[in-house]
């Protein structure tokens, strides 16, 4: 694999089910759109942990998911 984190190492550092990744990647709830090597396997980046540590303080303090998602279009 090149540069970049794995999704179970993504996982693996926020917490979050790589079905909740996924979820939040298809929902638009991350800041850029996560690249993908060839083979289709997603490759995050520093950023994407923090934006997803974001996201997840956000939900932790009740805010739904629309309003994520809104923020999330503002800050691109």
């Amino acid at each position: 694999m090149g540069a970049g984190l794995s999704i179970g190492q993504v996982a693996e550092r926020t917490g979050l089910s790589v079905h909740a990744l996924r979820f939040y990647e298809r929902e638009g709830l991350l800041a850029d759109r996560v690249r993908r090597e060839s083979n289709g396997r997603r490759v995050y980046t520093e950023d994407d942990v923090d934006w997803l540590v974001m996201c997840i303080r956000f939900r932790s303090s009740g805010m739904p998911l629309d309003t994520i998602r809104q923020y999330t279009d503002l800050v691109r």
